[in-house]
């Protein structure tokens, strides 16, 4: 188990070189990402020291940003790290000039899904998308003064 004093760091992955690209694939064996690189996009990762404790990206496609792929490590739940993966993703698309935000997930994930409700993201169905009870699985966050203000209180920067 990892130690509760061991200090995690978020940061964007500023160089996806051979090394970055292992570590990612590693981290995701059991769930491969598609490839990102054709569009905007920028990935984020907590480290504790050298290790990967969490990940997460953002990407612009369609005209939206949409946030994706947040993960933690099991020995590094439960200590706040999805929430300031998710508030970096959320100012990295609003320094970028994003009126809303996107994510879709399984409505089993009930753990991601309460980290994105303490932002304010709301279950929408998209325009353009056929929606039921078994199919809207897509969350939209507006992009507000109220929440420009309250972010640094939610997570500080």
């Amino acid at each position: 188990m990892a130690s509760e004093e061991t200090e995690i760091k978020v940061v964007r992955v500023a160089g996806e070189d051979a090394s970055w690209r292992r570590a990612f694939k590693a981290f995701y064996a059991d769930c491969p990402r598609p490839d990102r690189s054709a569009v905007p996009h920028a990935y984020f990762a907590a480290r504790a020291g050298r290790k990967l404790a969490g990940h997460s990206e953002i990407y612009f496609d369609g005209g939206r940003w949409v946030m994706d792929g947040l993960r933690v490590a099991a020995e590094f739940r439960e200590r706040g790290i999805a929430k300031r993966l998710t508030a970096a993703r959320i100012r990295y698309a609003m320094e970028r000039g994003a009126k809303e935000i996107w994510y879709a997930c399984d409505d089993g994930n009930l753990v991601t899904i309460c980290c994105h409700l303490r932002f304010g993201f709301k279950k929408v169905c998209p325009t353009g998308h056929t929606c039921n009870a078994a199919t809207a699985h897509w969350y939209r966050l507006k992009v507000t003064k109220k929440l420009r203000k309250d972010l640094d209180g939610l997570v500080p920067a």
